[in-house]
């Protein structure tokens, strides 16, 4: 058996630095923008924050969990800022290179273990996969220190925890570790504490859309109790 599950988790394709980008150089780019950033102790219910792009307001109340895209810019240095709803307030200042051809998430998040706020930004592999296969990548965009990401089939790796394979070991924030897994089944994950066997968060019945790239961004913070999981799905060629 468990050399059944560690057949239907191999990887195909598996790194932890940031995929090669896929497409042709266009002059343009895809890029996809995610809320992550938990702030309801800072900012009040609701998380909303806008995000500003070299000066202007490109995206108005944008709500914990959302994803604005894919929007097609121009390859370019981008002044993003992302403010508090009244403006007043920039919690995040970052200029952002945007090369040519390309498929990018930019995710509001902590980039560090420390808890500061800023903008992963992660390449997307959007090649088309295999008929009844689909691409689904883990990303670590926590306030957490570095992680193993444990993986099994559901829901028999629940009933025999000894089934679960690592996946990744030693993950730290800005990780990205990409798979090509079958589409037809269901899985679990574990991000435990690397090298450890805490558990600080546990993802039942994970579903991968056929021939689509599932992108999921572990968010928050270990501490603060919002450690939690963003996933979004994202057309590949």
């Amino acid at each position: 058996m468990r050399k059944f599950l560690a057949a239907v988790l191999a990887a195909v394709s598996v790194s932890l630095a940031l995929p090669a980008v896929a497409g042709a150089d266009t002059g343009t780019s895809q890029v996809y923008v995610t809320h992550g950033l938990p702030l309801d102790s800072v900012l009040g219910p609701g998380t909303k924050v806008d995000v500003f792009v070299n000066g202007d307001r490109a995206i108005d109340d944008f709500v914990f969990g959302a994803t604005v895209g894919p929007l097609t810019l121009p390859a370019a240095t981008y002044d993003v800022e992302v403010r508090t709803p009244d403006g007043v307030t920039t919690l995040i200042d970052r200029s952002i290179a945007v090369p040519a051809g390309g498929n990018f998430s930019l995710v509001a998040s902590f980039v560090d273990a420390a808890g500061t706020p800023g903008i992963n930004v992660f390449s997307n592999d959007t090649r088309r996969t295999r008929i009844g296969t689909a691409r689904v990548a883990l990303h670590h965009a926590a306030a957490a220190p570095a992680v193993d990401i444990d993986a099994g089939l559901a829901p028999l790796s629940r009933k025999i925890p000894s089934l679960k394979l690592t996946l990744v070991r030693g993950a730290s924030n800005g990780a990205a570790a990409p798979f090509t897994l079958p589409s037809f089944l269901r899985y679990t994950v574990d991000v435990r504490v690397a090298g450890t066997p805490t558990t600080v968060l546990s993802v039942d019945k994970v579903k991968l859309s056929n021939r689509q790239l599932t992108n999921v961004y572990v968010v928050g913070s270990a501490s603060g109790g919002t450690l939690q999981p963003l996933v979004v799905t994202i057309p590949v060629a």
